[in-house]
C-alpha cells in the first residue's frame, strides 16, 4: 500500500472550523473530545479516497483515542463544553492566533459534510470508543491500550488502510 507523501493544505483548525459552521448554524454543541474525532473520520475518509491527509498534523494516540496535539491546546479551555468560537492558525509574521479558513477543496468539503451527516449527531464518548476498535489504528498503536506514550504517532498509512477495508465495507 503507498502513501501519497503530498502534505495536506490544511490546517487542524480550518477542518474544525467547517465542522464548527455547521454546528453554529444548526446550533448544535461541539466538545473538544467531539471534534477530535469527527477530524480523525473526515481524515481516514479522505485519505481513503484521495491518497492524501486532509490535516497537516499527525495524529497521536492519546487515552481517548487518536488526538492532533495543536486541536488539543487550542480547545483545552473549554473543557467539555461546546467549542463557542472558531479556531485560529498561528500567524509568525504577526505572533498570534488568525481565523483559520474552511478548506477550500470540493473533495474536502464533500468529506466533512459526509462526516457531519452521517457522524454529527453521534456522542463524543460513542465516537471516541468507535476509534478504541480491535485492529484499529489506535488500538495497534497502543497495544490495545496498554502503551500509551507521550506524542506516540498514529501512521496515516495505517488510518487510510483502515478506512479502506473497513469503513467503506460495513
Amino acid at each position: 500500500m503507498s502513501l501519497n507523501t503530498e502534505k495536506s493544505l490544511y490546517s487542524a483548525a480550518s477542518v474544525a472550523n467547517a465542522f464548527l459552521s455547521k454546528s453554529f448554524d444548526k446550533k448544535k454543541t461541539i466538545s473538544p473530545m467531539k471534534i477530535q474525532k469527527l477530524i480523525y473520520f473526515a481524515n481516514g475518509f479522505y485519505l481513503a479516497e484521495q491518497d492524501k491527509p486532509l490535516v497537516n498534523e499527525v495524529f497521536e494516540a492519546w487515552r481517548f483515542g487518536p488526538v492532533l496535539n495543536s486541536l488539543y491546546h487550542q480547545c483545552k479551555y473549554f473543557n467539555k463544553n461546546g467549542i463557542s468560537k472558531y479556531l485560529g492558525d498561528f500567524d509568525s509574521e504577526l505572533g498570534k492566533l488568525t481565523p483559520a479558513p474552511f478548506p477550500e477543496e470540493e473533495s474536502a468539503m464533500e468529506v466533512i459534510e459526509y462526516v457531519w451527516r452521517e457522524f454529527g449527531d453521534v456522542p463524543a464518548m460513542a465516537l471516541s470508543k468507535w476509534t478504541h476498535h480491535k485492529g484499529g489504528p489506535w488500538d495497534v498503536v497502543t497495544n490495545g491500550g496498554t502503551q500509551t506514550l507521550l506524542h506516540q504517532e498514529v501512521p496515516n498509512a495505517a488510518i487510510k488502510e483502515y478506512f479502506e477495508n473497513r469503513m467503506y465495507k460495513q
